[in-house]
């Protein structure tokens, strides 16, 4: 489907390492013709989403394909914090080197970053004040990177609540919303659900909760377009994977938008 000119409100979602597709997906609509108007991101979508509503995610993408699984593990600031294990300063430490902050306001492209406030047991949207702030709020994996306070509230991963945000886009009247959904079906669901161990049970259990709560957003808000990423295409850490999960966002892109937006719905 040819997108010359057509404005676009994108919406990318959570779900760890599987989010460097979303370069892919945002590589395709450009090659379409299509301009970005809009990112409402949460977790790894927030942190592409805003890298890419500041003009610059050319800069993060030639830097994540080179990184390799050593590096990625050497990025983690392990601590014993009772609210998770990783502190996640010295990633996004690494990445403000190559992308400066600035405040949400300035940027050229709009976005706002979804996370949760456990406190007032709630998703809340942050689109002001400093861009890497909002992102280390929005991609706080609960017990993993440990929770952001401001005052009294504690703030974690939007993914708790709102894997898919769509109930934060404008409605801009002619812009077509472009949902990159990370919890797609399995390629392999007969592979990885066999194992009846705890650990196993508990992950299939949250994938099956978050499926649900994704589609029941995308049956509400009914987005244009879905693409539905495999949520067996990585695990949550593989970033030493970039240039398979790059390419692949691009090739699942393609085929979604060569289909008619009732036929993906």
């Amino acid at each position: 489907m040819n997108l010359s000119g057509k404005k676009i409100s994108l919406v990318l979602g959570s779900g760890g390492a599987r989010g460097l597709t979303h370069i892919g997906v945002i590589r395709a609509l450009e090659e379409r013709g299509a301009v970005v108007d809009e990112i409402v991101g949460c977790s790894i979508g927030a942190l592409i989403g805003g890298i890419h509503a500041k003009g610059e995610l050319h800069i993060f993408e030639e830097w994540v394909t080179r990184l390799t699984n050593r590096d990625v593990f050497s990025l983690l600031d392990f601590t014993f914090q009772s609210t998770g294990w990783v502190k996640g300063e010295k990633v996004l430490n690494k990445v403000k080197e190559l992308i400066p902050d600035v405040p949400i306001e300035t940027l050229p492209i709009p976005f706002t970053a979804v996370s949760t406030n456990l406190t007032r047991e709630c998703d809340c949207c942050i689109s002001s004040g400093s861009l890497y702030e909002a992102i280390r709020a929005s991609i706080a994996i609960p017990g993993v990177l440990t929770a952001v306070f401001q005052e009294k509230d504690k703030i974690v991963d939007g993914g708790v609540l709102n894997p898919l945000p769509l109930n934060y886009v404008r409605k801009k009247p002619g812009n077509l919303v472009v949902a990159v959904n990370l919890e797609g079906p399995a390629e392999r669901a007969d592979q990885i659900y066999k194992d009846n161990s705890m650990i196993s049970v508990l992950q299939h259990a949250y994938y099956v909760m978050r499926n649900q709560i994704t589609r029941l957003s995308i049956d509400l808000y009914r987005p244009d377009y879905v693409v539905d990423i495999p949520r067996d295409i990585s695990s949550i850490w593989d970033y030493g994977k970039a240039t398979y999960l790059i390419e692949k966002g691009k090739q699942l892109a393609a085929k979604t938008l060569d289909k008619l937006p009732e036929e993906i719905l």
